[in-house]
């Protein structure tokens, strides 16, 4: 009966975080005008119109009047230096030798 209790108890534990509710936070505050301020300089980074929206959208009140008091301080962040791109290289081409290259056998005298 221990041994089956433990397990059930277990099984609990795993199942547990199954069953958490993930609430997102939302604005119930509007600012009309740090919306239009955030949607005018997300389109002029390169996003469209509908982009734009949906990530004023997600944005808490907290985000929102952060970016909003400096619209400038969204920045595009997405490509690599071509630096990061010749270490990447690098980096994939050593793994590939390692894993294709059959070890050296030792042999003793």
């Amino acid at each position: 009966m221990k041994r089956f209790a433990m397990c059930l108890m277990g099984l609990h534990l795993a199942l547990v975080p199954c069953f958490a509710d993930v609430i997102p936070s939302r604005r119930t505050e509007a600012n009309p005008a740090a919306e239009q301020a955030l949607k005018a300089r997300l389109q002029q980074v390169g996003m469209t119109s509908t982009d734009a929206d949906r990530h004023i959208g997600d944005l808490s009140p907290q985000e929102m009047a952060y970016f909003g008091q400096n619209p400038e301080r969204v920045q595009v962040a997405g490509s690599l230096y071509w630096y990061e791109w010749v270490g990447g290289a690098v980096v994939a081409v050593v793994v590939v030798v390692l894993l294709l290259v059959p070890p050296l056998k030792v042999t003793s005298n």
